[in-house]
């Protein structure tokens, strides 16, 4: 793999950053990449979501997944409550997060792959999440991932900004002593490849086949299996 390749042009695709050399730095996000939760959590809140609106504005399940992968859950709650035209009380995020958890800790694992990737890395890496330190740690331990991460955890409640807000890769470029010319991004998510070609960070995207377009559209380099990565260093 070669992130300067051509991958193709599309209609206002944005250009990422093309990554010179073997990168110094690997940043992976978590939802998505590290561990398949997206779709688990996402589920839940739509769920819950669609039990409170009225019929006729249902939520797609699907569409709605892509819609708010990788976003700052709150934004996607005020949107949520435009679309469906209702007022969520103060306690629905905190039941959603208590039901997402509950989920995730009899569904979550490890993305396929990943140990083996993990194993092999011969450079600096670390994760970069929008989501808050408590979440990103629970998911880590029940998939078995912790240990690679501890005291390797940037997220974006800490540092004040969420994604497509570059803050987050910045500082673990920032902390890491590494150039953003040397660093990598691994995202699953428009947003999270958004806040890496803000930084003028490589990014690549990482998702099923039907989802490259999307990524490609945004600036990354996709890929379909997290394995991958490692031909980076060959």
């Amino acid at each position: 793999m070669c992130l300067s390749a051509d991958i193709g042009e599309l209609p206002g695709q944005v250009k990422a950053a093309a990554l010179v050399g073997v990168p110094k730095l690997i940043i992976f996000d978590c939802d998505g990449v590290l561990v398949q939760s997206e779709e688990i959590t996402l589920s839940v809140l739509i769920s819950m979501l669609n039990a409170l609106a009225s019929r006729d504005r249902l939520l797609d399940v699907t569409g709605f997944i892509e819609h708010f992968r990788g976003r700052k859950i709150a934004d996607c709650l005020r949107e949520a409550e435009q679309i469906l035209k209702l007022t969520l009380d103060t306690e629905f995020e905190q039941r959603f997060r208590q039901q997402a958890l509950e989920a995730l800790t009899l569904s979550l694992k490890a993305t396929e792959g990943m140990v083996e990737v993990l194993e092999s890395l011969t450079v600096p890496y670390c994760v970069a999440s929008s989501a808050p330190r408590n979440k990103i740690e629970h998911c880590l331990r029940i998939s078995g991932l912790f240990s690679y991460f501890e005291g390797r955890i940037f997220s974006c409640y800490e540092v004040g900004r969420w994604k497509p807000d570059p803050l987050v890769f910045l500082t673990a470029c920032d902390t890491y002593n590494v150039d953003v010319s040397d660093a990598l991004v691994i995202e699953d998510s428009v947003t999270g490849i958004q806040a890496a070609v803000a930084a003028n960070i490589s990014v690549i995207g990482f998702g099923p086949t039907y989802r490259h377009s999307q990524l490609v559209a945004v600036g990354a380099v996709p890929i379909t299996d997290i394995r991958e990565l490692l031909t980076i260093f060959n």
